[in-house]
């Protein structure tokens, strides 16, 4: 027997969102959606500057039979400006987005600026999907629900 969905769906901002956690849970109709802006930096290397933007989503929608169907999301964006070794300046932009199934384990350090706690210095991100999508799912199994295709 699974808890009502109405139900799930109340209670997992309150059971999902904790202060020491990086992310935070909302619901969206049927879904609930934990966001993580993990990094969100520039960095400054002798002849280049660069900021750097990081998020992921993942996405739990519930059906009516007490299971549930993943989403991951990423999406990256990047601006630089650099100097050659003639004095010219170059600029640059990049931007990707991912929708699917991912799993990712990253960790990326360099001399900057975080630009969520505006420290300077050494700055450092990890980041770890795992972690996002267990506290949901161990949320999920324990109101009894199963995930979809198992």
């Amino acid at each position: 027997m699974f808890v009502e969905k109405q139900k799930v769906l109340y209670d997992a901002p309150y059971v999902l969102n904790k202060l020491e956690q990086p992310w935070h849970v909302t619901v969206e109709g049927d879904s609930i959606v934990a966001r993580w802006k993990w990094m969100d930096a520039t960095f400054f290397a002798p002849t280049e500057i660069s900021d750097e933007v990081r998020d992921y989503s993942f996405t739990v929608t519930l059906d009516k039979k007490g299971k549930w169907k993943e989403l991951d999301r990423k999406n990256e964006k990047a601006a630089s400006v650099s100097m050659n070794k003639k004095g010219g300046l170059s600029f640059g932009t990049s931007k990707s987005s991912f929708k699917g199934k991912t799993t990712q384990k990253s960790v990326q350090f360099g001399i900057g600026r975080n630009n969520q706690t505006e420290e300077f210095g050494i700055i450092g991100f990890k980041f770890d999907t795992t972690l996002v999508k267990n506290s949901i799912r161990d949320y999920l199994t324990y109101c009894g629900w199963k995930k979809a295709g198992l």
